[in-house]
């Protein structure tokens, strides 16, 4: 598979660094990579790091754009070489190709700290949502400002343009103030419980091998 070097691609220096434990991911959006480089190393393997992910992206079909995303570094004197961020969900894919018990390690501290970043285990019950924040009341509407429940569903505080756009009907702007009806408050926090739990689930240990028994690793039919 050949990297476009046109796409538009996250960077370093436009995402924020989460530390969840041992594991820098960069947080671009609600996505979370991770460097290719650092995986690399991680995982002990022998194979020169420019070999490795090229064979790994080529064989596997790894998506740029989807399931990594690669930026040309700038020259140091030598050839350029290129940066992979990888998305968590490849991370822990590449972890089990190497078939090893680091590996599988890597794998297992992968979904962990997925679930720590993404703060899977902290989400608020739906009544406890609106806990000390202050109501506004618009024609017997209770509002509620956006970037205090955005964080308190999961969500950086910044950002869902496309929500407000969207759903338009749920927003209104007071002063400096946005606020957001709390239907949409609780749909986004339920929203936010779909993604975590579809997290966990994919991230589940599968039943046999990743190389043995199932018909669509193999080619067949299910």
């Amino acid at each position: 598979m050949n990297v476009s070097k046109n796409q538009t691609q996250p960077s370093h220096s436009r995402g924020s660094l989460v530390h969840s434990s041992e594991l820098p991911f960069i947080q671009q959006g609600e996505n979370f990579l991770y460097d290719a480089r650092l995986l690399h190393k991680d995982l002990l393997v022998k194979v020169k790091f420019e070999d490795w992910i090229r064979r790994r992206i080529s064989d596997y079909k790894f998506e740029n754009g989807v399931d990594f995303f690669a930026n040309l570094r700038k020259s140091t004197g030598g050839r350029k070489g290129t940066d992979y961020l990888l998305t968590i969900d490849m991370c822990k894919e590449l972890g089990m190709l190497e078939r090893s018990e680091i590996g599988r390690a890597i794998r297992k501290r992968f979904i962990q700290e997925e679930k720590k970043a993404r703060g899977i285990s902290h989400l608020p019950k739906e009544t406890a949502l609106f806990k000390g924040l202050k109501a506004k009341r618009i024609n017997d509407r209770e509002l509620y400002p956006y970037s205090d429940i955005r964080e308190r569903a999961g969500y950086s505080r910044h950002g869902g343009g496309s929500h407000r756009a969207r759903y338009w009907m749920h927003f209104i702007k007071d002063g400096h103030t946005l606020y957001v009806t709390a239907e949409f408050a609780l749909h986004l926090l339920r929203q936010k419980q779909v993604i975590n739990n579809r997290v966990v689930m994919q991230a589940a240990q599968p039943v046999l091998p990743l190389d043995f028994g199932n018909p669509l690793l193999q080619g067949g039919k299910a």
